[in-house]
């Protein structure tokens, strides 16, 4: 049987790229004679990137774009897509990254094992045959750095959470995204560690992906702003526990536990974020507002 599935694509300021990036996926999805739609949220472009999208809009039939009210990130923006446009009508939800840094075609190596998982994750440090990536030394020592943390973090088998190169059942979507609190770029790490908490299967697959030449990111913003995030999920997840509920497999009660959340509860950043009884009060705000007829709480 051919594949059912919804791809959504966040985007916002990408005019520079997204025309190519439309043109691939395009080409690709009608080549495979799947049941596919593509799903671009928009949010909150400034450049010409509504223009272009729209410009496709009117001649394709798969394609969809999404505006929300308020700027929501990534995360926010793969959120609002799935509780907004028909939930989602297909059997499964794929999300990537605009650039196309994975080709739509490694789509294939995560469809292999979807049957017998929740959830199935590319992944650019696991090579298995495939040839090492080829990016900037200080961004593998930085992706390199970062999978150690969130594995001594959490104790989880998983080698990069952040990959952006996703592929859901559509059933696991409601309850699985409003436990997620982080809309930007650590994202994907929470989703992975709330997808623990809530038992479901993943798999993270090997995959190309090329290191994009127009990427955005301030590292040194990116190394604080992602740390103070992965704490936080840290942090949240250790009260949850605390107060018995269903948390992921760190080593509970431990000396490392107990001193490292001693001293990120001294870190008014952290505390102030993850203390608060309703974790994601933010997010909810922000897709209430998005999304009145959907109740986050």
């Amino acid at each position: 049987m051919k594949p059912s599935i919804s791809i959504i694509l966040p985007v916002y300021n990408e005019e520079r790229r997204i025309r190519k990036s439309i043109e691939r996926l395009l080409e690709y999805f009608k080549g495979t004679g799947w049941d596919f739609e593509l799903i671009f949220v928009d949010d909150k472009s400034e450049d010409n990137t509504s223009l272009i999208l729209n410009e496709y809009r009117l001649k394709e039939k798969n394609l969809e774009i999404l505006i929300p009210p308020v700027h929501l990130g990534k995360g926010g923006s793969i959120i609002f897509a799935a509780f907004t446009y028909k939930h989602t009508s297909k059997d499964y939800v794929a999300f990537m990254d605009s650039d196309l840094a994975a080709d739509p075609s490694e789509l294939e190596r995560l469809l292999e094992y979807v049957q017998d998982y929740d959830i199935v994750i590319g992944s650019r440090i696991l090579r298995g045959e495939l040839d090492p990536i080829k990016r900037p030394l200080q961004r593998s020592i930085l992706s390199h750095l970062y999978s150690k943390l969130f594995r001594t973090l959490f104790r989880m088998p998983i080698q990069d959470p952040q990959c952006g190169f996703k592929l859901l059942k559509k059933g696991i979507i409601p309850k699985l995204f409003r436990e997620i609190a982080i809309t930007d770029f650590a994202f994907d790490t929470d989703l992975i560690v709330t997808a623990f908490s809530q038992s479901l299967l993943i798999k993270e697959v090997p995959i190309n992906w090329a290191h994009g030449k127009f990427s955005k990111l301030d590292i040194a913003f990116e190394i604080q702003k992602m740390g103070i995030d992965l704490f936080s999920i840290w942090y949240h997840f250790h009260v949850l526990w605390q107060r018995g509920k269903i948390s992921y497999p760190q080593k509970k009660g431990s000396i490392y536990g107990r001193f490292l959340f001693a001293l990120l509860s001294q870190t008014n950043k952290i505390k102030e974020r993850s203390v608060n009884p309703i974790f994601n009060e933010p997010l909810n705000t922000k897709l209430s507002n998005a999304i009145p007829s959907v109740k986050f709480s």
